[in-house]
């Protein structure tokens, strides 16, 4: 994705020394404790490994008031045909696309966070097909 973010960057005339692209996995974010004003999250939580040590680790890295904004695929509603279906496509999903999982309550991961405020919204993509409901949103430190 690096090589996306630096041409978007270069296509929107920002400097792209002022990027720093740094691979990691989530439980584990090589940044020092209160190194970060801001940590952005686009479709992630779903294929980590441990949901709740990743965000742990966004807190930690992120400076007092700092942000997490993020877009995340969820579950959806219980009892509903999607989620049946989502049920049934969730472990040939995990194994086709590096470990992403289609019934993953991740907005309940990121509510229960502990973040001191939080903005959360959920939205249907009509190109998402199966991969549906989304949330975004801001959580702050």
């Amino acid at each position: 994705m690096e090589k996306y973010a630096k041409s978007s960057a270069i296509a929107a005339g920002l400097p792209v020394q002022n990027f720093k692209f740094i691979q990691a996995v989530g439980e584990a974010l090589p940044l020092a404790d209160a190194s970060a004003d801001a940590v952005v999250g686009t479709l992630v939580l779903c294929s980590v490994g441990d949901v709740n040590l990743t965000l742990k680790e966004v807190k930690r890295v992120l400076k007092p008031g700092g942000l997490y904004l993020f877009v995340e695929h969820v579950a959806a509603k219980e009892g509903s045909s999607l989620r049946f279906i989502q049920s049934i496509l969730n472990p040939l999903q995990q194994t086709v696309a590096d470990g992403c999982h289609l019934t993953r309550e991740t907005g309940k991961h990121i509510s229960e966070a502990g973040f001191s405020n939080l903005k959360l919204s959920l939205t249907f993509l009509s190109n998402a097909l199966l991969i549906n409901p989304h949330i975004y949103g801001i959580a702050y430190k």
